[in-house]
């Protein structure tokens, strides 16, 4: 199987899925690394504020940021080769490039995602960004 990796922007907390308005995209994607994690496939998902190393370590990475800025994130790559510049994959794009079966997502796409990636009610969390917690 292929390896994924997402650099994205930066971010309050490393899903994004923090403050007063979740973006819906962030939330979907989350939720599909959530459902794609379960089943044993890890994607790295890396954002400018809490892994500013790792950025600089990857050399695809520094030299789409020397040439585009941050504000062109993500960076979608597979295997280290660039697939995707400023958004992200729609789930079946995920399947093909990884290379799993598009119908683990299939159950993503009828929910819609839900908050802090799974299927828990919507509480706050104090330890967490996600669900009105306080990013501290």
């Amino acid at each position: 199987m292929k390896y994924m990796e997402i650099f994205e922007q930066a971010m309050c907390c490393p899903t994004g899925l923090c403050g007063p308005s979740i973006d819906p995209e962030l939330l979907r994607v989350s939720t599909v690394l959530d459902t794609l994690k379960q089943h044993g496939i890890d994607v790295g998902r890396y954002n400018l504020t809490s892994a500013p190393l790792k950025f600089v370590q990857t050399k695809a990475v520094t030299d789409f940021l020397q040439h585009h800025g941050p504000e062109d994130l993500p960076l979608i790559l597979v295997d280290g080769a660039v697939q995707f510049a400023g958004r992200y994959p729609t789930n079946d794009e995920f399947a093909s490039l990884i290379g799993f079966d598009p119908a683990i997502l299939e159950a993503v796409q009828a929910a819609g995602g839900s908050c802090c990636c799974s299927d828990a009610p919507a509480e706050p969390e104090s330890s967490s960004c996600c669900c009105g917690g306080d990013c501290k």
